[in-house]
C-alpha cells in the first residue's frame, strides 16, 4: 500500500488544483501583479528564483495547467539564458518527480501484465530496442502533452537514465522558443495583453524542428522495418 502513497498524493493535490487554482495560472494574473512581481525579484533576486523554480517543480509533478505561462514568464523575469536554463531544469525535475510516483506505484503491476500477455511483452521489447528514440519524440512533438509524456514512459518501465537525459534535452527546443517569447514578452505585458505564441506555430521554429524529428525518428524506422523483415 505504501507504493501508491506517491500517486494517490499526485491525484489528491492534482484535482482541487486542476478544478480551483490550476485555472488562476494566466497571464492577466501575472499582468495585473507584474509590477509586485518585478520589484520582488529586483530586491530579492535568490529568494525569486528559489521560489519560481520551486513553483515550476510543483506545478509538473502534479500536472496541473499553467507549465507554458511559467515558461514564458520565466523568459521575462530572467532573461533569456538564465530564464532557459531555469526553465529547462525545473521541468526535468518535476518530470522525474513525476515518473518515479508513477512507477513506483504501477511497476510490480505492469510487471505481472508483461509477463501474461505476449502482446504487451513484444510491445515493450520494442520499446526498450527504440527507448531513447521514441523518448526524444515524445519531447519534441509539440502535439503530445507535457504529462503524458512523463507518465507513459514510467508505465512502459523505461530506465530512469535515459527518461532524464532525453527529457532534458528534448525540451530544449521548445524551451528556447516559450523563453524568447517571455524575455521580448514587455511589449505585450506594457499593452495588458499576453504575449503572442504564434510564433510556436511558424515555419521558422516548425521547420528545423520536422527535421530534428525525422532525424530522431528515422533510425526506429529502420529497426523496426528489419524487425518485421526477420
Amino acid at each position: 500500500m505504501k507504493k501508491f502513497i506517491p500517486i494517490m498524493l499526485i491525484a489528491l493535490v492534482f484535482l482541487p488544483a486542476f478544478l480551483w487554482s490550476a485555472q488562476n495560472i494566466t497571464f492577466e494574473d501575472f499582468i495585473s501583479n507584474r509590477d509586485q512581481i518585478s520589484m520582488f525579484r529586483d530586491s530579492n533576486f535568490f529568494i525569486a528564483v528559489v521560489t519560481f523554480v520551486l513553483i515550476y517543480i510543483s506545478v509538473v509533478t502534479f500536472s496541473i495547467p499553467g507549465a507554458t505561462v511559467l515558461s514564458i514568464t520565466g523568459g521575462f523575469l530572467f532573461g533569456l539564458k538564465l530564464g532557459l536554463i531555469l526553465n529547462i531544469v525545473s521541468a526535468t525535475l518535476g518530470a522525474t518527480f513525476l515518473f518515479l510516483a508513477v512507477r513506483l506505484g504501477f511497476k510490480n503491476f505492469f510487471r505481472r501484465f508483461e509477463t501474461s500477455s505476449a502482446r504487451f511483452s513484444i510491445l515493450v521489447e520494442q520499446l526498450k530496442v527504440n527507448e531513447v528514440n521514441i523518448l526524444l519524440l515524445l519531447r519534441l512533438m509539440p502535439v503530445v502533452p507535457f504529462f503524458i509524456a512523463n507518465i507513459l514512459p514510467a508505465i512502459a518501465g523505461v530506465g530512469l537514465k535515459n527518461f532524464l537525459w532525453t527529457t532534458f534535452f528534448g525540451i530544449i527546443p521548445g524551451g528556447f522558443v516559450f523563453a524568447l517569447i517571455g524575455s521580448n514578452a514587455g511589449k505585450f505585458f506594457d499593452r495588458g495583453e499576453a504575449p503572442d505564441l504564434t510564433i510556436f506555430w511558424s515555419l521558422e521554429f516548425l521547420g528545423p524542428l520536422i527535421c530534428l524529428i525525422i532525424l530522431v525518428a528515422f533510425p526506429m524506422f529502420v529497426r523496426i522495418a528489419r524487425y518485421n523483415h526477420d
